[in-house]
């Protein structure tokens, strides 16, 4: 069991999302490990502010 970095609740399996962290010892980023509720979540907040990803020809 691993706890939601959002949510902190405690689930059996997280989703690993790379995301910009600004420090010496990740200068490329983290995997920070997210709930499929909160992977949805995130996913709708992004297409409200930046619109919907097309897929890559």
């Amino acid at each position: 069991m691993a706890d939601c970095e959002l949510c902190t609740l405690a689930k059996p399996t997280l989703i690993p999302i790379k995301v910009q962290v600004h420090t010496l010892a990740n200068p490329e980023g983290a995997y920070k490990g997210v709930c499929e509720d909160c992977l949805n979540s995130l996913n709708t907040a992004y297409e409200l502010h930046f619109g919907k990803k097309e897929p890559a020809k």
